[in-house]
């Protein structure tokens, strides 16, 4: 939904409030004694108006945040991507880094998974890493299974992996099944959407988006109430509405006093 849309809709809803308060204007007509009546269809079209007109606008109120804030917020967003090495991940990085908006593009990270090996491989592996290729910084192995790399900021993830490749199957023969390489793209925030339209979606998975914009639409997203609570916020509205135009030549004449009474005061 547009935000035009979202306007019709919040207009449509006005409409119907002016219906209830136009009903409730015929009270000298229809009696006093009719009261009820009046708040029920009150509460009655302020229901149907929240469910049909107001309801549908909160699926869309994360989005129009998001792009309010994209333009009004300078902090970068952080794109997770997860890149397997079945691609040309060195080609990716280059390619990434020259889509407007994109500020930097970092890899953060490198999963190995391997054939099943036995824990004095382990200890030969978390051993030996670091010197097998001067780019890996640390690593862990939470199974004997799977290789969990950080390597030296701007290094090439693709030679690191191809290194290892190597010399598990030459020393260990031990077999590399696949490969992922987790980047981080540094984008400006009103391009996020952008960026995220030109990565080749066929060739990777993006993880999570992060950054001071999504922290505020999570936010926001907690304090939204919900869609049940809308619509009878909007069925007591009516009902409020009904009563003000039942009402509406007490009220006129209760300002009316307090008015005078603070003329008085100043005069």
């Amino acid at each position: 939904m547009g935000t035009l849309a979202a306007i019709l809709m919040i207009v449509l809803f006005f409409v119907l409030m002016v219906f209830v308060f136009s009903i409730a204007l015929l009270t000298p007509l229809i009696g006093k004694r009719n009261l009820l009546f009046v708040v029920f269809l009150g509460f009655t079209v302020g229901v149907i108006g929240g469910a049909f007109f107001i309801s549908p606008i909160m699926d869309d109120i994360p989005d129009m945040a998001r792009a309010v804030y994209q333009f009004t917020d300078d902090s970068p967003e952080v794109i997770s991507v997860d890149v397997s090495t079945n691609t040309n991940v060195t080609q990716f990085i280059k390619t990434t880094k020259s889509i407007e908006g994109v500020k930097s593009v970092e890899s953060s990270g490198i999963t190995i998974k391997t054939d099943a090996f036995s824990d004095t491989w382990k200890n030969i592996i978390m051993g030996r890493a670091s010197s097998i290729n001067s780019n890996v910084t640390s690593i862990s192995i939470p199974s004997n299974n799977t290789l969990i790399l950080q390597v030296k900021e701007n290094s090439d993830p693709q030679t690191v992996i191809n290194s290892l490749d190597e010399w598990l199957m030459f020393v260990g023969g031990i077999n590399v099944k696949y490969s992922t390489v987790h980047v981080s793209v540094n984008v400006d925030a009103s391009q996020v959407d952008s960026v995220v339209s030109k990565l080749p979606q066929d060739q990777i998975v993006i993880t999570g988006i992060k950054g001071p914009v999504e922290d505020k639409i999570n936010y926001l997203n907690s304090v939204l109430p919900k869609k049940s609570n809308v619509v009878l916020v909007c069925g007591f509205l009516g009902m409020l509405v009904g009563l003000a135009g039942v009402f509406i030549d007490t009220i006129m004449e209760g300002l009316r006093r307090t008015m005078n009474k603070f003329r008085r005061k100043e005069g």
